[in-house]
């Protein structure tokens, strides 16, 4: 839900730049000389010189780099990912005929000597999954 507020967000204020940028263009007559690659100076309309283009130093800033971590269990010659063991127990919890919106809290215990991971959903259902 968060996500999407902030991607609202962050279209309205693209769109308020959009919106200004375009009424500079509007409002600005002037023309700003731009250096060619042969050393010659070019017109450009509705740029002043050593000015950004706004919207593109807008877009950058929006951006967030989101972070990616996953956690291995690594025993006996086995590797098994913590991500995958932990949708394998909330599959099994839904096969039991409950909702999987109904899922709360999950605890997960990984025992890798016995191949097996037991879980405890919502403080009340508890089962176990073979790794």
């Amino acid at each position: 839900m968060a996500k999407k507020a902030t991607e609202k967000k962050v279209a309205e204020e693209v769109k308020e730049i959009k919106v200004s940028a375009a009424e500079e263009k509007v409002s600005e007559a002037k023309v700003a000389p731009v250096a060619d690659t042969e050393g010659k100076e070019t017109k450009r309309p509705g740029r002043k010189p050593g000015s950004k283009n706004k919207s593109t130093v807008a877009k950058t800033e929006t951006k967030k780099v989101e972070k990616k971590e996953k956690v291995f269990v690594q025993f006996a010659g086995e590797e098994y990912s913590v991500e995958e063991v932990m949708e394998k127990a909330k599959a099994a919890y839904v096969a039991e005929g409950h909702r999987a919106a109904a899922i709360k809290s999950v605890r997960l215990y990984i025992k890798p000597e016995e191949h097996k991971a037991y879980y405890v959903i919502n403080e009340k259902a508890a089962g176990s999954i073979d790794l």
